[in-house]
């Protein structure tokens, strides 16, 4: 297959510097960002000077036993299945359903219950404002006929 393309939008593009000049492409720092370099350098740039904040970031791949030195073998897997089995496969629906209760109380069928606000209509906003501008005007008129 022959896919026009143009590679100026990859990582390890650089512009030439003079108009009309050639421009050039670093197929080797495409590849590292592809398998994950730059995570790789910041997981160890952490490790080095902050452990503590390297394990709160990366608890999922300490758990799976994963370091910088595999990411690349880990990505490479990665590729390799979905060459595999290209098609895409939907997760299974979980049939969690949300009930609103009073005062934007949301409650849902696994049992967590979360509080979200209602949207107001544009006549309550107008209103609402209406009375913070009187509640004000009223506080200034207080405030006047205090200091006479």
């Amino acid at each position: 297959l022959h896919i026009p393309h143009t590679n100026k939008k990859f990582p390890g593009f650089k512009a030439s510097d003079e108009k009309g000049g050639e421009s050039e492409y670093d197929a080797d720092a495409h590849k590292e960002k592809i398998f994950g370099g730059q995570v790789k350098d910041y997981m160890e740039m952490l490790a080095e000077e902050d452990p503590t904040k390297y394990e709160a970031h990366f608890s999922k791949y300490i758990a799976g036993d994963l370091d910088g030195e595999k990411l690349e073998e880990m990505y490479s897997d990665a590729h390799e299945k979905i060459r595999e089995d290209p098609e895409h496969q939907l997760a299974e629906k979980k049939g969690v359903t949300h009930a609103r209760g009073e005062a934007g109380q949301i409650t849902s069928t696994d049992g967590t219950e979360h509080v979200r606000n209602k949207k107001i209509t544009l006549e309550q906003r107008r209103a609402k404002v209406a009375a913070k501008i009187a509640a004000a005007q009223a506080k200034l008129l207080a405030a006047d006929e205090e200091d006479d």
